[in-house]
């Protein structure tokens, strides 16, 4: 169950972050927040040293790993064919 939790929890605050680096507006401003106050509420909840440690390194993975799809969901989006001969 506990691991559910910190899953839980890494997967909206990473979403969150990778929100907050591919938008170029003031909007995005409203994600590092979000994930700021997502991460204030998995802390005051869990006070184990391993949980809190597990919540970061899965976050900052699920992160990576979110700008990695997103980057490459841009790259087949504006992928040029070579023109036919």
């Amino acid at each position: 169950m506990k691991f559910l939790i910190v899953v839980g929890y890494s997967i909206v605050c990473a979403l969150l972050l990778a929100l907050f680096s591919h938008i170029e507006d003031l909007f995005k401003y409203i994600f590092s927040l979000g994930a700021l106050f997502t991460g204030i509420q998995f802390f005051k909840r869990h006070e184990g040293r391993g949980m809190r440690i597990a919540f970061v390194v899965t976050t900052i993975v699920l992160y990576f790993l979110f700008a990695v799809i997103y980057a490459f969901y841009l790259a087949m989006k504006t992928v040029q064919l070579p023109a036919a001969s």
